[in-house]
């Protein structure tokens, strides 16, 4: 049949099948799907939810490029006293959550208080996905 990016992303949010998982102190901690073009000439897209549970996440549209610069709210912060350096190590923690892992954590948690807004906020989403499906298909024809 006819697979699409949409049907792998379907797929990756399933949690009947088991493959989106979100109970028992265990999360899906992140969800990737790839298109590939066969013409060499055309770049490969890359779509990342760089965020947890891939069922109330966004995939987000990436194509990497010579001098790509990395975006900061995907970027874990680094630390002066970072207690994976220092001996004896891991003697302390820090919050190495990016920006962008924090912000969709406060979003699962509005979409869990209040029903309502969460759907709101999970059809933007879902719409800003959307777009960055659209133009990932006028990029490739």
């Amino acid at each position: 049949g006819h697979i699409t990016a949409e049907t792998f992303m379907a797929i990756l949010r399933d949690k009947a099948s088991g493959i989106c998982v979100d109970s028992e102190g265990f999360r899906t901690a992140g969800s990737m799907v790839s298109v590939l073009p066969r013409d060499p000439t055309l770049p490969c897209v890359h779509f990342f939810t760089a965020t947890p549970d891939p069922s109330r996440s966004v995939f987000k549209p990436f194509v990497f490029v010579a001098g790509l610069k990395p975006a900061p709210q995907v970027r874990s912060p680094t630390f002066r006293d970072d207690p994976a350096k220092k001996i004896p190590r891991f003697q302390s923690t820090v919050d190495r959550r990016h920006e962008l892992y924090r912000r969709h954590q406060a979003a699962l948690e509005l979409m869990e208080r209040d029903q309502e807004r969460g759907q709101k906020l999970l059809q933007t989403l879902r719409d800003l996905e959307k777009q960055g499906l659209e133009g990932m298909n006028a990029l490739l024809a």
